[in-house]
Order: structure tokens, then sequence, then C-alpha cells
């Protein structure tokens, strides 16, 4: 199962060491939430951008 939590505004999401099946999770160092590539939806961080490990994981999903 992926955490998810409420937003806390501090986004920050890093790729983990952890996997979900066979994709690899990114998690928010701001509230602990978990995202693999095959989610419909995509990270960003606090400022709006999309960080370098989300941008990695979604050309893989391509």
């Amino acid at each position: 199962m992926l955490a998810v939590n409420p937003c806390l505004n501090r986004c920050d999401w890093v790729a983990t060491k952890a996997s979900y099946g066979a994709e690899e999770k990114l998690a928010c160092r701001g509230c602990g939430s978990e995202w693999v590539r095959s989610e419909a939806w995509t990270p960003r961080q606090a400022d709006g951008t999309v960080p370098p490990a989300v941008r990695t994981a979604l050309e893989r999903r391509r």
C-alpha cells in the first residue's frame, strides 16, 4: 500500500530505495506520502516544479 497523507505545503519529492511491485517508490519528505509512476497524478515540489526524481520516473512510463 502507498502512504497517502494530508499535504502540509512542504512538498519535497525524492527517490527511495523501496519499491511497490516492480515500480520505484518516491516519497514526499514534507508529509510522507508516496508515489509510483503508474499513478495518474504528478507530484510537484512546494514551488510547483516537477523534481528530477519524478521526471526520471515519468520518462520510464513511456
